[in-house]
């Protein structure tokens, strides 16, 4: 239980997003990496142009453990926004623009971003006297058009970058009902992406669906895990927009999402939708749903994930085959790479196998890095 069980040690290589999204431009340039409204881009415009804000935002004063906003309707831009955050070495704070009001400025108080990146139409109602960078507005669009579309060097940017900085925020409700902000580092980011390049293979990180808010982070997964893995994304609304796709966008596509999203989903008609994968967390798993989702999806495998924000994502994984029946509830399954997992009763002692774990004793610890 302590040991053997959780012998998941495994390489990873002791750097950045930004490093390893770069290093796959440099392999696969012209090929695809976002998908917006049938609007095609490759990895080096997307490249190029999340360089040039990068380097608009370290003339701003972002950098090494500082923070930006980002309040941005979901578009292709979206995702050029979060690279350029990270490659100027600050981490990003996602702002729904739909929160309402009073949420958005308790987050902004207390993460203190030295910016808030959005457009003049997001709809995001922030606090007076609030500083923000409005992509869309015209000197914004002249000013990064004469920066300079090269990779960032240490030198530009305003502090060291490494493994130990923060890469983003996630805000969630938090134990007392106020919004409490988790602060994730490269390295454990990085643990998350070289494990699931590792676990997804068949080419299922090939073409990924991004239908999960910012605010949630299965959308980490979701944007980061393909783009380092030379696959591409297909921005979306929200899960529901799936119905809306043609078939051919689906295809060998990986798609994620609550279950009970999903359900809702299978209620309605996804037609010939053939996807490879489909993830599914952030609620418990029943095995009707699984059996659902392998009639509607024929061939798809299955994957029951589970972590809290502050393990980075996800700690455990299950999954079941396309033709494997499913006739009890899944289960959570095992850790993840360089992830220790634990049951354990009320007094946060281990249980012995087959011992059910107490429900008060927040029964899962982790340590993430090797």
């Amino acid at each position: 239980m302590l040991e053997e069980w959780n012998d998941t040690s495994a390489e990873v290589a002791d750097g950045t997003l930004p490093v390893l999204f770069e290093e796959q431009v440099a392999r696969t340039p012209d090929a695809v990496a976002v998908v917006f409204e049938g609007v095609e881009l490759s990895y080096r415009e997307v490249n190029e142009r999340a360089n040039r804000l990068a380097r608009l935002l370290v003339g701003e004063g972002a950098g090494p453990e500082r923070f930006v906003a980002v309040a941005m309707p979901r578009s292709a831009e979206l995702v050029i926004v979060l690279l350029a955050v990270l490659k100027s070495g600050a981490a990003y704070v996602p702002i729904d623009p739909d929160y309402p009001a009073d949420r958005i400025a308790y987050i902004l108080d207390d993460a203190d971003p030295m910016a808030v990146i959005t457009v003049g139409n997001s709809g995001v109602e922030l606090p007076t006297g609030t500083s923000r960078i409005l992509l869309d507005e015209p000197g914004t669009a002249a000013q990064l058009a004469v920066e300079g579309a090269e990779n960032l060097t240490d030198a530009e940017r305003l502090g060291s970058s490494g493994a130990d900085v923060p890469a983003y925020v996630i805000f969630t409700s938090g134990s007392t009902g106020r919004p409490k902000g988790v602060v994730v580092e490269h390295r454990s980011l990085v643990n998350l992406l070289a494990w699931a390049d590792r676990r997804f293979e068949f080419g299922q990180l090939a073409r990924v669906v991004a239908s999960t808010s910012l605010n949630f982070d299965v959308s980490v997964f979701e944007i980061f895990s393909p783009l380092v893995a030379g696959g591409s994304i297909e921005v979306v609304q929200d899960l529901l927009s799936l119905a809306d796709l043609e078939p051919e966008a689906l295809a060998g596509s990986l798609v994620s999402g609550v279950p009970s999203a999903f359900s809702h989903l299978l209620s309605g008609s996804l037609g010939d939708a053939r996807p490879s994968a489909v993830a599914l967390a952030g609620e418990a798993l029943a095995a009707h749903t699984v059996r659902d989702i392998q009639a509607a999806m024929p061939g798809a495998r299955v994957a029951n994930i589970y972590g809290p924000t502050e393990a980075t994502v996800y700690t455990t994984y299950w999954h079941a085959d396309a033709g494997t029946g499913v006739d009890t509830t899944p289960p959570i399954g095992r850790p993840i790479d360089n992830v220790s997992t634990y049951v354990l009763d009320a007094g946060l002692c281990p249980v012995p196998v087959g011992v059910a774990g107490s429900c008060t004793s927040r029964a899962t610890a982790w340590r993430v890095g090797t």
